[in-house]
């Protein structure tokens, strides 16, 4: 007869065998490979959206508390959740179909018209650059939310288990006959682990581990019992203790998401006047196109009405010659200048975060619009204000006091090392049926670590350097202002400097015409030379493109002496704010 659980073999002429199979230790290793796929189905079920959504959440709440304390920034300016792909739909189409950009024309003429206003909103939410810099804010503040994290609970738990399998000979009792029984041996066994630590304000560290001999009570062992349970506290008294010294990466991680937060608020005044500046500048490019086409008109129908004067022998080859040399250079400077345009145009399109093949002009009117127009304030005034309200004058500020915390941390580190430990563990008793911990088993000590280095060059070092870093912060921050003074001056002069080149310009307008018109009626009275025509045409271009030129250039100058002193306050949009625009477009 075969017992319950066990498996015959044949026996042969010398010699039967048998092999005994534990059934129920094998249900329970199941369970128990079972119990363990599920904690790891249920751990690897937690989707890596998940883990995106949470860390979104985490950082998007510390950027919306930090931007609290910069002046205008706002949440939604660091909100990198990508947006719409560009679009010009709801755009006016152009209404002109200019004659002097020659076969350009066409294209233009169904070409969709985008407003200043319309420009900054698109790259507000689509230039590359802009959109790289507001990730970088994100991944500073997703980076504080590890360094936070030193400062939380942190928990733990690891496992493993083991099964094997072996098999031995046994003399089977009640058998007659001589047999040899083979007895099939499964031992599973397994560890678990729980534990949690957590740093403190002060440098202390608490920890507290668990150990459970988890898996054998799941699946039915009622006599496993190997379970512990161990706290400790270290505590540092001297070195590395305080809260100056444990809470410096935390603390200086928080200023520099400050500081980062307010170098963009700067970023985001240059980054206006920077779009600004290449939407003026490309309107300039294509005003100088326009100029230079009527000048190469002009030229042409000189030469028309020299030509038939030099029929009429009024005319030397010479002269003739002069105009034909005039005009060949008039076409190539038209011909440049469109080139130029539309490459400055293609540039834009890709600082807007557009496709180069999109089909659009820039609202020339704008140009027409601009005026030389006083910025209201004195330049004495405008230094005051940058003082009070540059934020990179502010985190220079910060920086002394950064430095100043900097030596206490060094001095930290030339103290000794003097820790105190406690420690208490409590563990089961193996003889004891009943899983889980014997409090009355229980170990407490307490331990006092004196650690008193020899060399100490290297804290040395790190000492004096903060001293040195201090030093430097200081000269820092008077570099600083003393900066500003300087741009503010310098913005004051460029604008004064633009306003008198305008005025020049103008005038040199006007006399360009004037000797134009002289030089039509000399030519009439076959009086004139072609020499002074042809200067008196150049001379009317180059004034026409210097006037448009100091006139952007004066406007962009005012602009900039907003943004320097602080006060280019920008809106969600990407337009300055209405005060603002009045003097700035």
């Amino acid at each position: 007869m075969n017992r319950a659980g066990e498996l015959p073999l044949r026996p042969s002429s010398q010699e039967s065998k048998m092999v005994i199979f534990d059934i129920n230790l094998f249900k329970r290793s199941l369970t128990a490979s079972v119990a363990v796929g599920f904690v790891a189905v249920c751990l690897s079920g937690c989707h890596s959206a998940a883990y995106k959504k949470r860390a979104d959440r985490e950082t998007n709440r510390i950027l919306g508390k930090k931007v609290q304390g910069v002046d205008n920034v706002e949440w939604a300016d660091v909100d990198i959740t990508l947006p719409e792909p560009a679009t010009l739909e709801g755009l006016g189409m152009n209404p002109e179909n200019a004659e002097y950009l020659g076969k350009e024309a066409e294209l233009e003429s169904s070409a969709k018209m985008i407003p200043l206003d319309e420009a900054l909103h698109l790259a507000i939410q689509h230039n590359r650059d802009y959109l790289t810099q507001k990730e970088a804010i994100f991944l500073q503040a997703l980076n504080l939310t590890l360094t936070r994290h030193a400062f939380a609970p942190i928990f733990a738990a690891d496992g493993d288990v083991t099964r094997q399998s072996g098999a031995r000979t046994v003399d089977p009792e009640g058998v007659e006959t001589e047999v040899i029984a083979i007895v099939a041996e499964n031992t599973v066994s397994q560890n678990r682990h729980y534990g949690v630590s957590k740093l403190t304000k002060t440098g202390a560290r608490i920890a507290a581990d668990f150990t459970s001999d988890f898996l054998k009570f799941v699946i039915g062992d009622r006599q496993a019992n190997n379970s512990q349970l161990a706290v400790s506290v270290l505590q540092p008294i001297l070195r590395g203790g305080g809260t100056t010294a444990t809470m410096e990466a935390l603390t200086q991680g928080e200023r520099d998401l400050l500081y980062s937060l307010r170098d963009f608020a700067n970023f985001r005044r240059e980054f206006i006047v920077g779009i600004a500046n290449d939407y003026y500048f490309t309107l300039q490019a294509r005003d100088q196109v326009q100029n230079n086409w009527v000048a190469y008109q002009a030229f042409v129908k000189n030469v028309e009405r020299e030509m038939a004067l030099a029929e009429e022998n009024r005319r030397t080859q010479t002269e003739i010659g002069q105009l034909r040399q005039a005009l060949l250079n008039a076409e190539s400077r038209w011909v440049n200048s469109l080139s130029d345009y539309k490459s400055q145009l293609d540039a834009f399109k890709i600082t807007l975060g557009l496709p180069v093949d999109d089909n659009l002009v820039l609202d020339y009117p704008e140009l027409k619009d601009l005026r030389i127009e006083d910025p209201g304030v004195s330049r004495n005034d405008a230094v005051e204000v940058a003082l009070v309200t540059r934020p990179d004058l502010q985190t220079s500020k910060d920086q002394i006091v950064d430095a100043e915390r900097g030596i206490k941390v060094a001095e930290n580190g030339l103290l000794p090392g003097l820790d105190l430990e406690v420690n208490y563990d409590a563990i089961s008793d193996p003889s004891d049926i009943t899983p889980g911990l014997n409090l009355k088993r229980q170990n407490l000590s307490a331990t006092i670590d004196l650690d008193l280095p020899f060399d100490r060059k290297e804290d040395r070092n790190v000492y004096r350097a903060a001293l040195i870093g201090l030093e430097q912060a200081k000269r820092s921050d008077s570099l600083n202002f003393d900066n500003v003074r300087l741009q503010i001056y310098d913005d004051w002069r460029a604008l004064e400097q633009a306003k008198r080149n305008y005025e020049i310009s103008d005038l040199g307008v006007s006399l360009a015409v004037r000797r134009l018109d002289e030089q039509f009626e000399l030519a009439d009275l076959g009086r004139g030379e072609a020499r002074d025509l042809v200067d008196a045409q150049t001379d009317l271009v180059n004034a026409q493109n210097q006037r448009t030129a100091t006139l952007v250039t004066h406007t962009l100058a005012r602009l900039r002496l907003w943004q320097n002193m602080g006060i280019l306050y920008i809106n969600k949009d990407g337009s300055w704010i209405p005060q603002l625009a009045e003097e700035g477009r």
